[in-house]
């Protein structure tokens, strides 16, 4: 399958679960915007945890590209905040969503459909802040976007991305067994299992993650960790700059 369809296959597979209501499409809430407005803005990255406020600081009148983010959530808040918010996403039904919250609560939000992997319709240093929720995992290979988003920041400006930790891909349910087991090498790709049909992910190494954002050039300044109930379901975000 050649990369265009392969990320043809993605919109596809986003749109699906956008219209069955998967819970991570959901909307930020009236009471998440005006608590954003109201500068006590609470980044949601569509898991149980935030995006630490110190990461943030001050987004009033700072430019924001929301990269492969849309979905009606982190972009209404930062415009409620102040921001300057621009999003591209390859889901057009994540568009969808963003567009409706933007109308409904009368919100400049710049929406672009386009590939995480180009951001060629950027100039250089055209924002203060990118953020990127989980969706690296759609990517065969991170490194094309660390670098497009290092070019698209200004100096001084913060990368801040979330995704999973390898142990999702690594480990497997053992129905027999009532346990998970190590039985995936890494990387990963759901191409190279037959029982995932049309499903397309790759999972990443965190080689990847962390040194491809320090091969682009930037400094590594934050990173959490944030475990969900289930033991493989365990998600880190970073704060990279630009120095």
């Amino acid at each position: 399958m050649g990369m265009q369809d392969v990320y043809a296959q993605v919109e596809r597979n986003i749109d699906r679960l956008v219209e069955s209501n998967v819970g991570w499409s959901a909307c930020a809430t009236p009471a998440q915007l005006q608590k954003a407005r109201e500068g006590k803005l609470e980044l949601l990255f569509g898991f149980d945890g935030a995006v630490p406020g110190d990461w943030l600081g001050d987004l009033r009148g700072k430019r924001v590209l929301c990269l492969a983010g849309a979905g009606g959530l982190q972009a209404p808040l930062m415009a409620c905040a102040g921001a300057e918010v621009t999003v591209l996403d390859l889901s057009g039904r994540m568009l969808d969503l963003d567009r409706e919250v933007a109308a409904r609560e009368n919100l400049a939000i710049r929406l672009e459909h386009g590939n995480m992997c180009d951001l060629s319709r950027f100039a250089d240093a055209s924002f203060d802040l990118v953020l990127n929720p989980p969706s690296l995992f759609y990517v065969p290979d991170v490194n094309p976007v660390f670098r497009e988003v290092y070019r698209v920041l200004k100096k001084g400006g913060c990368f801040i991305m979330a995704s999973s930790n390898p142990i999702a891909y690594v480990c497997d349910w053992d129905g027999a067994a009532q346990c998970y087991k190590a039985v995936n090498r890494m990387p990963y790709s759901a191409q190279e299992h037959g029982e995932q049909g049309e499903w397309i992910e790759y999972g990443h190494t965190m080689e990847s993650y962390l040194g491809g954002q320090i091969a682009a050039g930037f400094v590594i300044t934050g990173y959490r960790e944030y475990q969900m109930e289930d033991i493989t379901e365990l998600y880190f975000i970073t704060k990279g700059e630009k120095r």
